[in-house]
Formats: C-alpha cells, sequence, structure tokens
C-alpha cells in the first residue's frame, strides 16, 4: 500500500514537472526524428515483409508524413522493393491458406497482407502500378471469394482493415467496402465482448473458458492495441458517407470509453487490461497503439478534447517520459506473442519494430494534435480554395461554378460574380502560399493551391480563356481587380515574379485600364488606390494622384477611436473590417517603404497602424464567450471577413499589446468552428452558398453573388507565420468576452486620443 502511495505521489509531481500540452509541434518532431534515427541507424538492412516489420513500416510512413524527411520514405521503398512489392510471394492459387502460417503458401493469412498499407502509402506519393499489383491481386482474389472469416484473430483488424480502405480509396471498387464490413462483422461476432466494449485476442482466450490467474475476463492489451488503431486507420479512410461507417463508430467509442476507464495511473495499460495482476508493470506496445487511437478521435472530432486530454496527457508522458530512453530506444515493449502473462520479464531495455512503430504512430498524431488549430485553418482554408482554384486552373470555373444570385440582385452583368470569386479569394490566400516548400501534409496543400494559383492568373488575364475575367464588363471590376493587386503586393515573390512576361503585361494594361471607371465616393476610392500602389511597387506607370485622393479622403472620414466613415456619412456596419482599415493600412505602408509620391512619413505610418489596432481590439472584444460575434449591417454574408484587421495586425506581428497571440488564434478559432460546423455553407460541388452561418440567402444584399463571400478568406492571413512561429505554438488563452463572462481578471477598454 506504501508503494502504491508513493507511485501515486511521483506521479502527480510527474504530471506537474511535465506537462506535456506545453510541447510544440516542432519538440514532437524532433522526438519522432529520435526514435526514428535511433531504428533506422541500428537496423540500416531491410527485414522481410511479415506482420511485425510491416507494422513498424506503417509508423515509419506516418513519421514522413508528418516530417516530409525523404530518408524515411526511402528506407520504406528499399524494404518494399526488397521484397519485391509482395508479402507471402507463392504464386500457386490453389495452395493459398488463411490460417496461421510463416511460410509463403500463407498468403491470405492477414499477418502477410499488413504490407499492403506502405505499399499504398508509397503508390499514393507517386504512383506506379507495380507498387500495387500484387497487394491488388492477392486482396481481390480474397473478396471474389464466398469467405468471410479471414479474421480470426484481434490483430488481423490492424493487419488488413486499412489494407482495404486503402485500396478502395485508389481503385473504388465498391466490394473492397463490402468485404471490409463483412469480415468486420465476423470478427466482431466472434471476438468482440459487448459488456466489457473489449475484444479477446481471439477463439481460444474468451470468458469463461479462459479466465485470469484471479478469474477475471482476459483482455490483451496489444490486441485490443491493434483493434483500437486499426479501426482509427480505416475511419481515416473510410468515405463519409459509406452506409456501415456508424458501426466502426459505434465499436471505435465505446472501445475508447473502456479503455480511458482503464488506465492506469502513470497513463500506460497493463498487458491485462482488466487484471494487472495477471501481468504487471509497464508495457509500451498496447499504450502506443491506444495513445495513436485517442488522438486520432480527438483530431478528427470524434472524440471530445475535454473529456480525453487527460488521457491522453498521462499516455504521451508515460511513452516520452518512461518507455522513451535518452539514447531513442523504445522500451518496455512486450516481445512477439498472443497472450498477456508471457514475457514477465520486460524492462527499459525490450524494445522490437513493431513497438517502434506504434510510438511513430502515436507521436506523428500528436503532431497535429499540438497544433490542432492551425491544421484546422488549413484545412478549412483548403476545403474553400480547392474548387475554384482547381476549375479556374484548368480553365473550368465559369463551366462549373454554380454561381447563386441575390434575391433582390440589381441587375449588373453577372459575370463579375468570377472575379469577386478569385480575387477575394487570393487575397486571403497569398500569405499561405508564400511559405516555403515543404514535404509535410501542410506543404503538399500549399504547393497544389499555389499551383493552381499561379495557373488561373495567367487564365484570368488571357482573352482565349474560357475564364477570362470581366474586366471590362462592369465598374465592379474595380474593386476586384483591387483585391487581386492586393494578394499580388502581400504575396510578391510567389504569385506575381512567377508570372511570365506575357501575363504581367496583361495584368499591367488591365489595371490601368480600369481607370476608366470613376470609382464610388466611398470606400471605393480605396480600389482605385490599391490598384496604383501595386503597379507603383513593381515600377510601372502609376498615377499618384489616384493614391493621393484615396488617401486624403480616408484620412479626412476619421471620426475617432479607430473607425472611419464609408465616405460622408458614417454606417455602423463592417467596411472598416472588409476593406477600409486594411487596405488603407497596405498603401500607407507600401508608400512608407517605396518614399515614392504621394510621400508619407513615420508619423502618419504609426498614427493608422494605431487607430487599425484599436479597431482591432474592438473586434476581439465583439467575440462572445460562445465563439459568436454580433450580426450588424450589410454584407454579412462576408463571413468572417469580419475580423480582417486583427487577422492582418497578427500576419504582420502588430497585435495591440493588450492581445496575446494565443488570445487572438483561439478566439479566431473558436468562431470559425463556430460558423463552419453549421450545415449549408457549402454545396454540392464546395462552393461558398449565400449566408452567413449555413444556408441564407435571403441575407444577401442586391449586389451580393456567391463570389462575393470568398471575401471570408482574409480571416486566414496568420497562415502567411511559419508552424513554429508564437502565433502558432504559443498557449492558447480565453479572449477578452470570456474571461470577463467567467469572472476572471481582464483589461480595461480605453479610448485612444491622438
Amino acid at each position: 500500500m506504501r508503494n502504491k502511495i508513493l507511485s501515486n505521489l511521483w506521479w502527480i509531481f510527474l504530471l506537474i514537472s511535465f506537462p506535456c500540452m506545453s510541447q510544440t509541434k516542432e519538440e514532437v518532431i524532433d522526438i519522432v526524428h529520435k526514435v526514428n534515427t535511433h531504428w533506422q541507424s541500428s537496423h540500416p538492412e531491410p527485414d522481410d515483409a511479415s506482420w511485425h516489420p510491416a507494422a513498424y513500416h506503417t509508423g515509419n510512413m506516418a513519421a514522413y508524413f508528418v516530417t516530409g524527411k525523404e530518408e524515411y520514405r526511402a528506407y520504406s521503398e528499399k524494404w518494399a522493393k526488397k521484397n519485391e512489392w509482395k508479402g507471402a510471394k507463392s504464386a500457386d492459387k490453389s495452395q493459398w491458406k488463411y490460417t496461421y502460417g510463416e511460410t509463403d503458401d500463407y498468403v491470405l493469412f492477414g499477418d502477410w497482407q499488413t504490407c499492403f498499407q506502405t505499399y499504398a502509402d508509397l503508390y499514393l506519393i507517386e504512383p506506379d502500378e507495380k507498387k500495387i499489383a500484387r497487394a491488388r491481386e492477392v486482396m481481390e482474389y480474397q473478396i471474389s471469394t464466398a469467405r468471410n472469416d479471414y479474421w480470426w484473430w484481434a490483430d488481423g483488424l490492424y493487419m488488413v482493415m486499412p489494407v482495404m480502405t486503402k485500396l478502395y480509396k485508389i481503385t473504388h471498387n465498391p466490394l473492397y467496402s463490402e468485404k471490409l464490413y463483412a469480415y468486420f462483422m465476423y470478427a466482431k461476432n466472434l471476438m468482440y465482448d459487448k459488456e466489457s466494449a473489449l475484444f479477446y485476442r481471439d477463439a481460444k482466450y474468451i470468458y469463461p473458458a479462459h479466465k485470469t490467474a484471479n478469474g477475471s475476463k482476459d483482455f490483451w492489451a496489444r490486441g485490443n492495441g491493434w483493434v483500437f488503431a486499426g479501426l482509427s486507420k480505416v475511419l481515416q479512410d473510410l468515405p463519409a458517407n459509406d452506409i456501415h461507417r456508424d458501426e466502426y463508430i459505434h465499436v471505435y467509442l465505446a472501445m475508447a470509453k473502456a479503455l480511458k476507464d482503464s488506465q492506469q495511473a502513470e497513463g500506460y495499460w497493463t498487458r491485462s487490461i482488466l487484471d494487472e495482476a495477471q501481468a504487471p508493470g509497464y508495457e509500451t506496445s498496447g499504450t502506443a497503439f491506444f495513445t495513436f487511437g485517442f488522438l486520432w478521435g480527438v483530431n478528427n472530432g470524434i472524440l471530445d478534447r475535454e473529456t480525453y486530454a487527460p488521457v491522453i496527457s498521462k499516455a504521451w508522458n508515460y511513452l516520452t517520459r518512461i518507455a522513451l530512453q535518452t539514447n531513442g530506444k523504445v522500451g518496455y515493449v512486450q516481445p512477439i506473442g498472443e497472450r498477456a502473462d508471457q514475457h514477465r520479464n520486460v524492462t527499459a531495455e525490450t524494445t522490437a519494430d513493431f513497438g517502434v512503430g506504434a510510438f511513430l504512430l502515436a507521436a506523428a498524431e500528436m503532431t497535429y494534435y499540438v497544433t490542432d488549430d492551425r491544421k484546422y485553418w488549413t484545412d478549412l482554408l483548403y476545403k474553400i480554395a480547392e474548387p475554384v482554384l482547381r476549375n479556374m486552373s484548368r480553365g473550368e470555373l465559369k463551366k462549373n461554378m454554380q454561381v447563386e444570385f441575390s434575391p433582390t440582385w440589381d441587375g449588373r452583368n453577372k459575370e463579375v460574380a468570377y472575379m469577386e470569386v478569385f480575387g477575394r479569394l487570393m487575397a486571403g490566400l497569398a500569405p499561405w502560399l508564400s511559405l516555403p516548400d515543404d514535404n509535410t501534409g501542410e506543404g503538399k496543400q500549399r504547393k497544389q493551391l499555389l499551383e493552381w494559383a499561379l495557373a488561373s492568373y495567367t487564365q484570368a488575364v488571357n482573352p482565349k480563356s474560357p475564364d477570362y475575367l470581366g474586366w471590362n464588363v462592369h465598374g465592379q471590376a474595380l474593386v476586384d481587380a483591387a483585391f487581386l493587386a492586393n494578394s499580388f503586393l502581400r504575396a510578391p515573390k510567389q504569385l506575381w515574379e512567377p508570372l511570365d512576361e506575357k501575363t504581367k503585361k496583361r495584368y499591367i494594361l488591365e489595371f490601368q485600364g480600369l481607370r476608366r471607371y470613376t470609382p464610388v465616393y466611398s470606400n471605393w476610392l480605396l480600389f482605385t488606390g490599391m490598384i496604383e500602389t501595386f503597379l507603383m511597387s513593381i515600377g510601372e506607370e502609376y498615377d499618384a494622384y489616384r493614391i493621393e485622393i484615396a488617401v486624403r479622403k480616408i484620412e479626412e472620414w476619421y471620426v475617432g477611436d479607430g473607425w472611419y466613415s464609408d465616405g460622408p456619412r458614417f454606417a455602423f456596419d463592417y467596411y472598416n473590417s472588409y476593406v477600409i482599415q486594411p487596405m488603407y493600412f497596405e498603401i500607407i505602408e507600401a508608400l512608407h517603404k517605396s518614399k515614392k509620391q504621394p510621400r508619407i512619413d513615420d508619423n502618419r505610418l504609426i498614427t493608422v497602424r494605431k487607430r487599425m489596432q484599436r479597431y482591432a481590439s474592438t473586434l476581439e472584444r465583439l467575440v462572445s464567450p460562445e465563439g459568436a460575434f454580433p450580426v450588424f449591417g450589410r454584407s454579412m454574408t462576408y463571413r468572417l471577413g469580419v475580423f480582417q484587421p486583427l487577422s492582418l495586425l497578427a500576419w504582420k506581428n502588430n497585435l495591440p499589446a493588450e492581445l496575446s497571440e494565443g488570445q487572438v488564434r483561439n478566439a479566431l478559432t473558436n468562431v470559425m468552428k463556430r460558423m463552419f460546423s453549421v450545415e449549408g455553407n457549402f454545396n454540392e460541388q464546395g462552393f461558398l452558398q449565400l449566408g452567413f452561418a449555413g444556408h441564407q440567402p435571403e441575407l444577401a444584399d442586391v449586389y451580393t453573388n456567391s463570389g462575393s463571400l470568398y471575401l471570408t478568406s482574409v480571416v486566414f492571413l496568420p497562415l502567411g507565420l511559419p508552424v513554429d512561429h508564437s502565433f502558432w505554438t504559443s498557449e492558447p488563452q480565453d479572449w477578452t468576452s470570456k474571461k470577463a463572462w467567467n469572472g476572471k481578471p481582464f483589461s480595461k477598454d480605453r479610448a485612444i486620443r491622438e
């Protein structure tokens, strides 16, 4: 009893001393490198294609996807080539077996199919049919048979379930999905204990025929680790509309609760999950698979973060403080076996390839957990941008975009919609695309969008392109050409400089040609000013007077305490966010940097920035404790464009002193989630629909179409900050209203004086 109390006290001290959730993505990646470098340097030559090295390679590929380290991919490819992209190698189908066996005849035994997971991953990186030819031959023979009893042991659910979803994703053959469910239900009916929500290892261990020494049910940790991790990987690749998805989620959620309730105080799970005495002591392989499964569930919104964060924290501390040794070895891995009470002498020096693979899976998933906000932002922006840029890069935007117009449309030429969607999207997307290339998941998203964006810029000004924009059809072109100019100003090296000379010349002529339009006497003056400012920035002929009149009038329309009037009369709306504050500041900033006419001195730049900081501070206070904000004024369909000044200041490292980066990031993330969790924001083709939170066409103003809505992209400007910037790595903090309404100290609000 005394030892147990001391152990618990030690564990409390450990949690206080080493709070794992303070780790950054970079620190977790350092752990990935430490573990994987140790393993690969100790095992330079590839092993066979059986289950245990294959399980390691599933972790190695996860490590590659989050780090982009080419050596990891090459290590798995070398292994695949050595094994001829095969598992068991028999060519005689009449001799293929699926009972237990370690020779080449056991082609249908799931342990020899695990390798296909990695082959499929390598295929998706660089498609080549030879990489999955054997996988398809074996699995398509198997699913063509009438048998459903291929998975008669728990391990098989990890070994083969993800193979089937990966091949389904590649081939779209519905038999993979159908047989996956049939095989899973056979295994579930054979091994799943509904009362405990855990799986027996196989039919030999089912209670009451088999019991622990204390008469309890005997659930092997690693066996359940295989299942829990396997379900996570299946749900990752399974289509959202798969008719059996709910069944997998049901079992996954039940297991998650059972595993949460059976975790040891030090964060690990004992080898016999419900009877510690059956096999006492640390064990890493099962614990690592469970940790991966919990992390995946939280990262993908299936498990509640608040409920499962303590489970993850304790498990991660065990893995990194106890299991991980100083030299990078992953210890306390129960050796190859099939039951809990084997190998009682499991020590810090006891390791194995599959245990390292499980650790790498958990560590790779942890990188998404500690950077959950950034991943959410990048995935959402990619979702918004992908349908637009994929289509426009091919000259098919006008053909395929389903444009929705206001029910009270004012009758202007509907061609304006396409310049609106492209210009506004690129104004928000530009900073993210300015980051350097890398091979991470985010980097691949960014690289694809940049490739599409550059092609789309060319389409936009090519008179022969089906997606040539309406530069001459309506004065509205002045508005959205300004957003295009703004995108070039925000990322010149990535978006302007790579364009060919003919395309650049076309933009210059189109921009200069817009002088045919007289701007409305309002925020529209800034559109002319932004276009001319961009021309100035690239050394082209520009109209200094158009810039001068814009900045003079905006200055004239300043009404105090960080607010500008939109023209001679003040309107209580968000146009200070959509246009006035950001465009005015960026024009002033560019003029100040260039030293060209009209000249801007230091004091003017400081004053304009200070006003925007004050306005941004007000925006932050408008975010309610629940992550909502007031809906007032026109153009509310521009959604998160409301927060452009706050996002712009964060990107430029100019946030007001009273706002921390963690506070701003947390507020914006919660607003995004609140808004985009509502059904109806996107149509079936993935384009935004008229509305504020969901589909609300009646909210649209007379000038609004679905292209207009892409101004919401400007909230994503902080993605131009690298992943290791403090905006992303700082701890999330409560925003002002959340502090205030929860009785916590918060800063007083004070007007600015000039």
